[in-house]
């Protein structure tokens, strides 16, 4: 009997293991786990989402995230303004 392997474009669903309870898991290889950061995370939800719906998504996180550091300024300007040099220096304990 000759045996010929044959190879197919489709996907084929993932087959999740079955273990018995009284069997344990093989040990994970540390050489073939893929290890998870966030540019992987990233990548996973952005590839359900087009790309204009992700360039919003962006767009969107950057304004959010310069308003917060533009509010942080303001509040550490406002909170400064009182203080001069002295109060600093009273702060610090150099007077």
């Amino acid at each position: 009997m000759s045996s010929t392997s044959t190879t197919s474009s489709t996907a084929k669903p993932y087959s999740t293991p079955v273990f018995k309870f009284d069997q344990q898991p093989p040990p994970a290889d540390s050489k073939s786990r893929i290890p998870v950061t966030p540019a992987l995370l990233r990548s996973i939800f952005a590839s359900s989402r087009t790309p204009l719906e992700e360039r919003s998504i962006s767009r969107l996180a950057f304004f959010r995230f310069t308003g917060f550091l533009l509010s942080c300024l303001g509040i550490s300007l406002a909170a400064a303004r009182g203080r001069g040099v002295t109060g600093g220096a009273t702060l610090l304990g150099v007077v």
